[in-house]
């Protein structure tokens, strides 16, 4: 959710480790093919013990929902199995239509001009909170803002959705409760239909950051 992508040497020291504990890995790559990151997967590092999750619902549309896994062929069947048992089979017509978009090229246009518009309202995102603290990369969707001093991440969110834009605090990405804080939040811009749209919301992302934890009245 920070937008941070770990180094070719970080993956590799990872993937050592699974060696040494006997540790499957599972990538999740949902976002990757939006991306130019050429930094190889922790796949390439440790081929025989890592699952990498895929799909199209990030890279080309949030309504094709298609996904697959690419493991190591001890695991393919126990997969298929697990998978069929929790639900209820792989839907043909899915499969069929997220096919046919990959196959036929379709896909690969779709994914361009996702990317255009993902550009064109980050754009938005780097002009209107210039001067503040946050993370945009190219391609991506979403931004992770580190909230200035008083705020705090639920604080902001509530703040945030009584003028109507809805975000994300910290805690949603955390596995479990932990003594370590980030003061950050992040939101997506793909959801709204206009760029003005996106405009707006960054821009009431930006008064409450400007008039800081003051000008909000309701701490609950």
């Amino acid at each position: 959710p920070t937008l941070v992508t770990l180094s070719a040497t970080r993956r590799e020291a990872i993937a050592r480790v699974a060696r040494e504990y006997n540790i499957i890995l599972i990538e999740d790559d949902l976002y990757g093919d939006l991306t130019d990151d050429p930094t190889p997967l922790l796949a390439e590092y440790a081929p025989e013990r890592t699952i990498v999750a895929g799909g199209l619902s990030k890279s080309v549309a949030a309504g094709v929902r298609g996904g697959w896994l690419a493991c190591p062929p001890a695991y393919r069947h126990r997969i298929r199995v697990a998978h069929k048992m929790l639900t209820g089979g792989l839907p043909f017509l899915l499969a069929e239509v997220c096919s046919r978009l990959v196959l036929s090229g379709q896909a690969s246009e779709m994914r361009k001009r996702s990317i255009v518009e993902i550009n064109a309202r980050v754009a938005i995102v780097r002009e209107t909170l210039a001067g503040f603290d946050f993370n945009a990369v190219d391609n991506v969707p979403f931004v992770w803002l580190t909230l200035p001093d008083p705020w705090l991440s639920g604080t902001f969110k509530n703040a945030c959705l009584e003028h109507g834009v809805l975000i994300d605090d910290e805690d949603e990405f955390k596995a479990g409760r932990s003594e370590q804080v980030f003061h950050g939040v992040r939101f997506g811009v793909s959801q709204p239909e206009r760029r003005k749209d996106i405009a707006g919301g960054v821009g009431v992302i930006r008064r409450l950051l400007d008039e800081g934890r003051a000008g909000y009245d309701s701490f609950s």
